[in-house]
Formats: C-alpha cells, structure tokens, sequence
C-alpha cells in the first residue's frame, strides 16, 4: 500500500507537472500574442492623422475586437484603451507646452493641435493630471529661460535640448 500510495504522488506530481507546462507555453502564446497588439496599437496611434479614433475605428485598423483591446489595455497599462489616449493626448500638450515660446503660442491653439476640442475641459483635465493650469506650465518655460545663457534659452526654445548634449 505505501509503494502504491508513493507511485500514486509520483503521478499526479508528473500530471500537475504536465499541465502546467502547457498552461505556461499557453499563457507565453497569449502573452506574446498581446503584446503583437499592443505593438499594432501604439502604431496605429502614431501614424494616424486626423480627428481622434473611437474605439470602433481603432479596433477595426488594427483588426480585433474591442474587448480584446481592453484586455490588452488592462494586462499591459493597467487602465483602458480610452483612458490611455487620453493620457497620451494630454502628455503631447504638455510637450508641446514646455516646448513653446509664450510671447507667440497659446495654450488652446496647443490643445487643438493634440485633438482637444473643448479648451474649458481640456485645461480642467490637465489640472487634475498634471496639478497645475497648462497657462501655468507655458509660463514656467519662459521664467527657466530668464535666468539662462541666451545662447541656451534659444536652443531650449527651438528644440528642447540643451546645447551642450
């Protein structure tokens, strides 16, 4: 009876091993297989021109389902594929706001360039992500600039880099 009851561990070791095995090599397909649309996500996302993608349009231009998407969204973002444009919109006019000279940019022109329609909800948005107005974050790029060599401010002003990189 011990022999048995030990060949019997023996096997359901070996079961247990076997079908975790395969649910890993399964989990590692579906996995990559997330991965290859995120990868289609994020380019379909850089290259589009034009008004903002619903999620409908988007999942049709990289050719899944929408809660498919999601599920990608979530495992890889932690949040959903809406709430991540958003979030890469917003992060676009933040650039482009530390980026521009105040005496000629504003800050709705900024916003429309980044697909943000509504100047009023934009600005609201931005505050509660960023904690501060985006006139606020325009401004503070020509106050860094003040106290800078003028040969440093211009080239920050044209390219953002400093001129010694």
């Amino acid at each position: 009876p011990e022999v048995a009851r030990a060949l019997e561990q023996e096997l359901l070791h070996a079961l247990v091993n076997c079908l975790t095995a395969d649910d890993a090599n399964g989990n590692l397909k579906t996995r990559r297989h997330h991965a290859d649309i995120m990868i289609r996500f994020e380019d379909a996302l850089t290259t589009h021109r034009g008004p903002p993608l619903n999620m409908p349009a988007l999942c049709a231009a990289i050719d899944v389902p929408e809660r498919t998407l999601r599920v990608c969204c979530a495992e890889f973002l932690g949040m959903s594929p809406t709430r991540y444009l958003l979030l890469r919109r917003l992060n676009m006019a933040r650039s482009a706001l530390r980026r521009a000279d105040p005496a000629t940019a504003s800050v709705a022109k900024i916003a429309r360039s980044c697909q943000f329609l509504e100047p009023g909800r934009f600005a609201v948005t931005y505050r509660t992500v960023f904690g501060e107005m985006p006139s606020s974050t325009l401004r503070r790029k020509s106050i860094k600039n003040m106290n800078m060599p003028k040969s440093h401010s211009v080239c920050n002003a044209t390219c953002g880099k400093s001129p010694h990189r």
